[in-house]
């Protein structure tokens, strides 16, 4: 498909320009303290030029979220860019090129290292892209991803969002129920990503992006 090819393009661009390196900043322009505020909004990073995406972190990065609890990602800490699937990129960018790249630092670190339930630590990367910047609905499809598709730990392993998480996630009242998997279909169906109903409520089933 198009959209994957030109993709592929920008990636080996951004690679290679990673590759290439010796330090970088992960930048935030338009925060939004509401939601929790970060120690700096300019993080330096140093690219490990192994051939992969692994940045080590060349200061510490705390995020403070609404409820007062701190979130550190420590100075020296390596981290991958994990948090963006590498199945979800062509739809929400590379792991550092985004408004999203100081949520994505600490969600790496606090799910490396199991700083909370499996769901406050999805939770803290929602809450920190809205701290970021980043719009309500991209922030909600990214938290969904995670929520989902990634590994989970300790209790209720086989929870899953219930349909009104879903609507308050994607706009509340002013959506019912059908409007949820529209926009969901229309926005991801490139990249297998579909909502499926479940005794549990509505879910969402990850797969591999069409490569046709």
């Amino acid at each position: 498909m198009k959209h994957i090819k030109l993709f592929l393009v920008m990636f080996t661009l951004f690679s290679s320009s990673l590759a290439s390196a010796k330090e970088m900043t992960l930048s935030v322009s338009h925060p939004n303290a509401k939601y929790g505020v970060f120690s700096t909004y300019d993080l330096k990073v140093q690219p490990l030029n192994d051939g992969s995406n692994r940045v080590r972190l060349l200061g510490d990065l705390i995020f403070i979220d609404a409820n007062g609890k701190k979130w550190t990602a420590p100075k020296g800490y390596v981290v991958d860019g994990a948090t963006i699937p590498e199945f979800f990129q062509g739809f929400i960018g590379t792991p550092y090129g985004g408004q999203y790249v100081l949520a994505s630092v600490i969600h790496d670190v606090a799910y490396d290292k199991r700083l909370g339930t499996w769901q406050e630590v999805h939770q803290v990367f929602y809450d920190a892209m809205l701290a970021s910047g980043v719009e309500p609905r991209k922030a909600a499809l990214m938290y969904m991803a995670v929520y989902e598709a990634s590994e989970r730990w300790g209790a209720n392993q086989n929870e899953h969002l219930s349909d009104e998480q879903v609507l308050n996630l994607l706009g509340g009242e002013k959506l019912v129920k059908k409007d949820v998997a529209n926009i969901i279909d229309n926005v991801l169906q490139s990249l297998n990503i579909k909502l499926e109903e479940s005794k549990d409520g509505l879910r969402l089933t990850v797969g591999s992006p069409d490569k046709k």
